[in-house]
């Protein structure tokens, strides 16, 4: 989802829009100089999107935080809106954004551009279809032994915080493997903590990270990037037994020439995709499960009978014993598992799909209506506005774990104004920038969830639902506004 980087507080130079042209969108320039409408989107960005789409209509134009940007609301006029990829660029405004964030040379452009096209590649092959196989096997040793290492064995129940708890996993297994166990790192698994505990807080402040405060602002921040970098430096994982996809990347690093620093930047920058969006999603499926007794039963089910079909079942498995054995397609399979992800990610992504104007212009929408837009200015689609509409999806605040199944099969058909939707659900972006790790995140998260199952009891200890921290709103899922207490403890140890 890294690529999915669209906050929209960054310095600007685009020209005031007081006078509007012909063929222009209605424009809210909003109270404040330079910050436009920013503070009111930025404490309720679904409220704000609705509340002008009932003024405005489908397209409409605001100044955010020095931004004048260009919301697409139609469902049906998404491809189009932005699919004009001479004058619409994504390419070289995430490329600038992820130097921004990671420190990552900015590639396109440049004659360097090869190198993101390459390691792009590797994610078909390696993190995508059969290419999962050998890192979902990787991946259930890695959370296996997470989830014990996270469970005081000598007490029946533990009591803890979810977030941290499925925070601490994650972290862990996802980090394990992608780049690989330390040969010799005796204390390996105190070092994950504390860098765990180091990319929570650099991830706390990652909006204002790329909103250009200056790293003076930001205290300890600079200090815990050059740490996390130091993480997967090439000193680093030539220690570690890294997976084909991270060998593979470090090759194309070494092909062009990339510096030790460069590199690491790179590595850092996979490192906070693989996490900084994955573990809010694999929370909140996890978070609502626990609430619905009914979704968990049924996933519970689902799990069992693909146990059964590999001579495992949930009566048996053991933590701490034999591992169980579960390839990509057997995950696949679990249709009921992946309704319910697909439910907690419709709640909890709040992405912002952006795209620059590298030129005056005229889009076209699904209607055959057009809009104009100025060069600098951008263009926004807000998939979380489609994700909560009640006219596509039924009581839309409410988790339902079955709302895409059908028939035992994954439900593709939604409507907007009596007709199907090509697009009904957008939790990894869109186009060009669709996320290319998106496999390797639902397949960690099934697995969690999977784990979850088979190894524990869980209840959760209080009923109210944590909020949501709005902050992250644009930049992809997001993550609980405070803890949640829960207790939890091992199937068939006691």
């Amino acid at each position: 989802m890294y690529l999915e980087l669209e906050l929209l507080l960054q310095k600007t130079t685009t020209r005031p829009h007081s006078h509007r042209r012909s063929g222009e969108p209605p424009l809210e320039p909003g109270p404040l100089p330079y910050l436009g409408v920013a503070l009111e989107f930025s404490q309720n960005p679904l409220g704000f999107i609705t509340s002008r789409w009932k003024k405005y209509g489908d397209v409409f134009t605001v100044r955010l935080a020095g931004h004048y940007t260009t919301f697409v609301l139609d469902p049906h006029s998404f491809t189009h809106a932005i699919r004009n990829t001479r004058v619409l660029d994504f390419r070289l405004f995430s490329s600038k954004l992820a130097h921004r964030a990671f420190g990552t040379p900015v590639f396109y452009g440049t004659p360097r551009q090869w190198i993101p096209t390459d390691t792009d590649a590797l994610f078909p092959k390696e993190l995508q279809g059969q290419g999962l196989d050998k890192v979902t096997e990787v991946m259930m040793g890695n959370l296996q032994s997470a989830m014990l290492a996270a469970t005081d064995v000598k007490v029946e129940w533990n009591k803890g915080e979810l977030w941290s708890f499925v925070y601490r996993i994650m972290f862990s297994a996802s980090y394990k493997t992608l780049f690989g166990s330390h040969k010799e790192d005796k204390d390996e698994t105190a070092r994950l903590l504390h860098a765990m505990e180091e990319f929570q807080k650099y991830d706390k402040n990652f909006p204002l990270i790329i909103s250009n405060v200056p790293w003076l602002l930001l205290g300890q921040t600079k200090k815990r990037y050059e740490y996390l970098k130091s993480m997967v430096a090439p000193a680093e994982l030539c220690q570690r037994d890294v997976c084909d996809f991270t060998r593979m990347r470090q090759e194309i690093y070494a092909d062009g020439n990339l510096s030790p620093d460069e590199t690491a930047a790179c590595n850092f920058t996979t490192m906070w995709a693989s996490l900084s969006n994955t573990v809010p999603a694999a929370f909140w499926t996890l978070y609502h499960l626990l609430k619905d007794p009914d979704a968990m039963d049924a996933v519970r089910a689902e799990v069992d009978q693909v146990l059964k079909k590999t001579g495992q079942s949930l009566e048996t498995v053991k933590a701490g014993g034999e591992m169980i054995h579960l390839t990509r397609q057997q995950l696949n399979d679990m249709r009921c598992l992946g309704s319910a992800i697909n439910e907690a990610l419709r709640m909890c992504s709040a992405s912002i799909i952006i795209r620059v104007a590298t030129e005056d212009a005229e889009l076209s929408l699904e209607s055959g209506s057009t809009f104009r837009i100025r060069k600098g200015d951008r263009v926004a689609l807000y998939p979380g506005f489609l994700h909560m509409d009640p006219e596509v999806y039924e009581d839309p605040e409410t988790f339902k774990y079955d709302r895409f199944l059908e028939n035992g099969m994954e439900k593709t058909t939604f409507y907007k104004n009596g007709r199907k939707l090509r697009h009904h659900l957008l939790p990894f972006g869109h186009g060009v920038s669709m996320c290319p790790g998106r496999f390797f995140a639902l397949n960690e998260i099934k697995q969690l969830i999977t784990q979850v199952v088979c190894y524990f009891d869980m209840e959760l200890l209080e009923k109210e639902t944590p909020p949501m921290d709005q902050s992250r709103a644009g930049i992809g899922t997001l993550a609980p506004l405070k803890e949640c207490p829960f207790r939890y403890r091992l199937k068939n140890y006691f």
